[in-house]
Protein backbone atom coordinates (compact mmCIF):
# COMPACT_ATOMS: atom_id res chain seq x y z
CA UNK A 1 0.00 0.00 0.00
CA UNK A 2 1.50 3.60 -1.06
CA UNK A 3 2.40 5.91 1.76
CA UNK A 4 -0.61 8.44 1.51
CA UNK A 5 2.29 11.11 1.97
CA UNK A 6 2.49 10.65 -1.58
CA UNK A 7 -1.34 11.45 -2.73
CA UNK A 8 -0.79 14.93 -1.00
CA UNK A 9 -0.36 17.66 -3.42
CA UNK A 10 1.46 20.67 -2.45
CA UNK A 11 -1.41 22.94 -3.05
CA UNK A 12 -3.21 20.61 -0.34
CA UNK A 13 -0.68 20.62 2.25
CA UNK A 14 0.19 24.09 1.87
CA UNK A 15 -3.63 25.09 2.26
CA UNK A 16 -4.02 22.54 5.10
CA UNK A 17 -1.00 23.97 6.70
CA UNK A 18 -2.03 27.94 6.71
CA UNK A 19 -5.82 27.29 7.83
CA UNK A 20 -5.00 25.28 10.97
CA UNK A 21 -2.38 27.93 11.63
CA UNK A 22 1.06 25.31 11.61
CA UNK A 23 2.86 26.98 8.92
CA UNK A 24 3.73 30.09 10.72
CA UNK A 25 4.55 28.61 13.76
CA UNK A 26 6.92 26.22 12.02
CA UNK A 27 8.83 28.60 9.94
CA UNK A 28 9.57 30.72 13.25
CA UNK A 29 10.63 27.62 14.81
CA UNK A 30 13.07 27.15 11.57
CA UNK A 31 14.31 30.82 12.22
CA UNK A 32 15.00 30.59 15.48
CA UNK A 33 17.09 27.69 15.61
CA UNK A 34 19.45 28.80 12.91
CA UNK A 35 19.25 31.92 14.15
CA UNK A 36 20.32 30.42 17.36
CA UNK A 37 22.59 27.92 15.95
CA UNK A 38 24.71 29.28 13.06
CA UNK A 39 25.04 25.69 11.62
CA UNK A 40 27.25 25.82 9.05
CA UNK A 41 25.46 22.36 7.81
CA UNK A 42 21.45 22.00 8.03
CA UNK A 43 19.13 19.38 7.39
CA UNK A 44 15.93 19.75 7.21
CA UNK A 45 13.33 15.98 7.64
CA UNK A 46 9.94 16.49 6.07
CA UNK A 47 11.39 19.68 4.35
CA UNK A 48 7.70 19.58 2.56
CA UNK A 49 7.68 22.35 0.02
CA UNK A 50 10.60 24.38 1.76
CA UNK A 51 8.52 26.46 4.64
CA UNK A 52 11.18 27.92 6.38
CA UNK A 53 14.33 27.98 4.39
CA UNK A 54 14.34 31.54 3.26
CA UNK A 55 15.68 31.80 6.80
CA UNK A 56 19.00 30.44 5.78
CA UNK A 57 22.16 32.44 5.34
CA UNK A 58 24.28 31.20 3.22
CA UNK A 59 27.21 33.09 4.62
CA UNK A 60 26.90 30.91 7.24
CA UNK A 61 24.98 27.51 6.51
CA UNK A 62 27.12 26.30 3.01
CA UNK A 63 24.94 23.04 3.00
CA UNK A 64 21.73 22.60 3.55
CA UNK A 65 20.18 18.68 3.19
CA UNK A 66 16.20 18.99 2.77
CA UNK A 67 14.21 15.33 2.78
CA UNK A 68 10.64 14.44 1.98
CA UNK A 69 9.07 11.63 0.86
CA UNK A 70 6.86 13.16 -1.21
CA UNK A 71 8.38 13.54 -4.90
CA UNK A 72 6.63 16.86 -5.82
CA UNK A 73 7.19 18.40 -2.13
CA UNK A 74 10.72 17.99 -3.14
CA UNK A 75 10.42 19.99 -6.87
CA UNK A 76 8.64 22.65 -5.53
CA UNK A 77 11.20 23.35 -2.86
CA UNK A 78 13.97 23.36 -5.87
CA UNK A 79 11.83 25.25 -7.61
CA UNK A 80 12.08 27.85 -4.85
CA UNK A 81 15.61 27.87 -3.59
CA UNK A 82 17.68 25.80 -5.98
CA UNK A 83 18.78 29.49 -7.39
CA UNK A 84 18.78 31.13 -3.33
CA UNK A 85 20.54 28.28 -2.01
CA UNK A 86 23.86 27.67 -3.22
CA UNK A 87 24.63 24.42 -0.98
CA UNK A 88 21.36 23.03 -1.26
CA UNK A 89 20.30 19.38 -2.30
CA UNK A 90 17.07 17.54 -1.50
CA UNK A 91 16.48 13.42 -0.78
CA UNK A 92 13.53 12.56 -1.92
CA UNK A 93 13.67 9.14 0.42
CA UNK A 94 11.32 7.60 3.48
CA UNK A 95 13.37 7.40 6.20
CA UNK A 96 11.94 4.57 8.07
CA UNK A 97 13.59 2.20 4.67
CA UNK A 98 15.88 4.31 3.32
CA UNK A 99 19.82 5.34 5.20
CA UNK A 100 20.91 8.91 4.72
CA UNK A 101 23.33 10.01 2.45
CA UNK A 102 25.09 12.77 4.38
CA UNK A 103 26.98 12.93 7.78
CA UNK A 104 28.74 15.38 10.02
CA UNK A 105 25.57 17.63 10.36
CA UNK A 106 25.68 20.17 12.80
CA UNK A 107 21.75 21.44 13.01
CA UNK A 108 19.01 18.64 12.51
CA UNK A 109 15.04 19.70 12.23
CA UNK A 110 12.31 17.08 12.52
CA UNK A 111 8.90 19.25 12.35
CA UNK A 112 6.12 16.72 12.75
CA UNK A 113 7.36 13.94 11.06
CA UNK A 114 8.02 11.59 14.30
CA UNK A 115 3.87 11.02 14.43
CA UNK A 116 3.97 8.91 10.91
CA UNK A 117 7.32 6.84 10.94
CA UNK A 118 8.94 4.39 13.88
CA UNK A 119 10.30 7.12 16.05
CA UNK A 120 13.55 4.75 17.31
CA UNK A 121 14.10 3.69 13.92
CA UNK A 122 14.73 6.82 12.31
CA UNK A 123 16.14 8.74 15.49
CA UNK A 124 18.87 6.37 15.31
CA UNK A 125 19.91 7.18 11.98
CA UNK A 126 19.07 11.34 12.30
CA UNK A 127 21.58 11.16 15.46
CA UNK A 128 24.05 9.22 13.55
CA UNK A 129 24.18 11.80 10.82
CA UNK A 130 24.84 14.81 13.60
CA UNK A 131 28.94 15.87 13.46
CA UNK A 132 30.71 15.89 16.82
CA UNK A 133 28.54 19.19 18.57
CA UNK A 134 25.31 18.56 16.37
CA UNK A 135 22.45 19.65 17.93
CA UNK A 136 18.68 17.95 16.86
CA UNK A 137 15.44 19.64 17.36
CA UNK A 138 12.37 18.15 17.10
CA UNK A 139 8.85 19.09 17.18
CA UNK A 140 5.74 17.00 18.76
CA UNK A 141 2.41 17.42 18.70
CA UNK A 142 0.38 16.90 22.41
CA UNK A 143 -3.28 16.47 21.91
CA UNK A 144 -6.26 17.22 23.99
CA UNK A 145 -9.53 15.13 22.76
CA UNK A 146 -8.50 16.01 19.32
CA UNK A 147 -6.88 14.31 16.15
CA UNK A 148 -2.96 14.45 15.35
CA UNK A 149 -4.30 15.67 12.09
CA UNK A 150 -6.87 18.35 12.24
CA UNK A 151 -9.66 18.39 10.15
CA UNK A 152 -9.80 20.85 7.01
CA UNK A 153 -11.64 20.98 3.99
CA UNK A 154 -8.41 19.25 2.37
CA UNK A 155 -10.10 15.66 2.39
CA UNK A 156 -6.35 14.38 0.88
CA UNK A 157 -5.10 14.93 4.58
CA UNK A 158 -7.52 12.76 6.80
CA UNK A 159 -5.96 9.85 5.09
CA UNK A 160 -2.81 10.01 7.05
CA UNK A 161 -4.43 9.02 10.06
CA UNK A 162 -4.29 5.93 9.40
CA UNK A 163 -0.78 6.00 9.79
CA UNK A 164 -0.27 8.49 12.44
CA UNK A 165 0.61 7.69 15.91
CA UNK A 166 1.20 9.74 19.02
CA UNK A 167 4.76 10.48 19.95
CA UNK A 168 5.09 9.56 24.16
CA UNK A 169 7.31 12.35 24.79
CA UNK A 170 8.94 10.63 28.04
CA UNK A 171 10.08 7.38 25.94
CA UNK A 172 11.47 9.77 22.77
CA UNK A 173 13.34 11.54 25.53
CA UNK A 174 14.56 8.51 27.43
CA UNK A 175 15.72 6.81 23.52
CA UNK A 176 17.87 10.31 22.79
CA UNK A 177 19.09 10.40 26.17
CA UNK A 178 20.59 6.81 26.03
CA UNK A 179 22.31 8.15 22.45
CA UNK A 180 24.70 9.95 23.79
CA UNK A 181 22.74 13.23 23.79
CA UNK A 182 21.38 15.72 26.09
CA UNK A 183 18.48 17.79 26.60
CA UNK A 184 19.64 21.42 26.60
CA UNK A 185 16.07 23.27 26.06
CA UNK A 186 12.04 22.40 25.90
CA UNK A 187 8.99 24.38 25.67
CA UNK A 188 5.35 23.94 24.91
CA UNK A 189 3.82 26.00 22.64
CA UNK A 190 -0.16 26.44 22.60
CA UNK A 191 -2.27 26.49 19.25
CA UNK A 192 -5.77 25.81 21.01
CA UNK A 193 -6.92 24.44 24.12
CA UNK A 194 -6.85 20.87 22.88
CA UNK A 195 -3.55 21.22 20.13
CA UNK A 196 -0.18 22.17 21.30
CA UNK A 197 3.45 21.65 19.67
CA UNK A 198 6.55 20.38 22.29
CA UNK A 199 9.53 21.82 20.98
CA UNK A 200 12.96 19.85 21.94
CA UNK A 201 16.49 20.46 21.77
CA UNK A 202 19.48 18.15 21.90
CA UNK A 203 22.93 18.08 21.64
CA UNK A 204 25.65 15.10 21.40
CA UNK A 205 27.54 15.03 24.42
CA UNK A 206 31.10 15.87 24.23
CA UNK A 207 33.18 13.02 25.05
Amino acid sequence: MDNPWLKISCSDYESHMRDVGQTEVLNKLTKYCLDKYKPASFAILGCTTGNGLEHINPKITSRVYAIDINPEFIEKTREKFANKINGLKTYNLDIGKDELQFKNVDLFFIGLVLEYVEPHKSLKKIIHSLGRKGVLMIIIQENIQTTIVTKTKYKSLEKLEGISNEVNEIEINEFILSENMKLIHRRKIELTKNKSFIVLEYQIKEK
